[in-house]
């Protein structure tokens, strides 16, 4: 799947003049290419301060792996996200992983801030 057929299927979304990936086109488009896993792990879970750290591991059928990490706190996600932020970590961490995984260039959409 290419980067057109990627805007057909609405994974792209344009924001101020930039194109981003959402979670879900990421998602598809790995299994297109052979996902077979994705592990996830909390590294830090700083329920005090509202911090929160993942890593994520992506496999493909090949036998590759990428590893990503994503973070959430009051300062990097909006109020209405700010009771998923645990859940936001996961995500951002799983999207890195998964756009290394792809090769895709573009910045998925949930690894933006508030």
């Amino acid at each position: 799947m290419d980067i057109q057929e990627l805007k057909r299927r609405r994974f792209i979304v344009s924001l101020q003049g930039k194109d981003f990936i959402l979670y879900t086109g990421l998602l598809v488009l790995a299994h297109e290419r052979g996902l077979m896993e994705i592990d996830t792990e909390p590294v830090l879970m700083d329920f005090e301060n509202g911090r929160f750290i993942f890593k994520a591991v992506v496999s493909g059928k090949n036998g590759e792996r990428f590893t990503g990490y994503g973070d959430a706190t009051k300062f990097n996600v909006s109020k209405m996200i700010l009771p998923h932020a645990i859940r936001m970590a996961e995500t951002r961490a799983k999207a890195r992983a998964l756009r290394d995984f792809t090769g895709l260039g573009l910045t998925a959409f949930e690894e933006l801030g508030d």
